[in-house]
């Protein structure tokens, strides 16, 4: 099992994603509105967080500002992506694929 060190908010939130993977392996579509429901912590604090998580590779924010007719400052539209490591915070994905994911632990530094 892979150790991946996160902060108390970090390891809050990703939780909170994980959680919402109910697809196959890198399908999402949570985002800000699901995270904030599921984590309580405000948008601003959430940003922040995801903010440090995208900068460790853990985490990537589509804005589908390539849509036609979407507006890329509705954050309804901002889809959240577990990356790298974090893909191993979803049993189903490693399942789906263990030869190339490998299970993963949050651990609080």
């Amino acid at each position: 099992m892979k150790t991946i060190e996160v902060t108390e908010l970090e390891k809050q939130v990703l939780e909170a994603l994980a959680a919402e993977m109910y697809a196959e392996a890198g399908f999402s579509d949570a985002g800000l509105d699901e995270l904030t429901r599921a984590t309580g912590l405000g948008p601003t604090r959430l940003r922040g967080v995801a903010s440090s998580l995208i900068q460790k590779g853990l985490l990537d924010i589509d804005r589908r500002e390539d849509e036609m007719d979407i507006n890329s400052n509705d954050t309804s539209m901002h889809i959240w992506y577990l990356q790298g490591d974090a893909w191993g915070l979803v049993p189903h994905w490693v399942d789906e694929d263990p030869d190339l994911y490998e299970l993963a632990e949050l651990v609080v530094k």
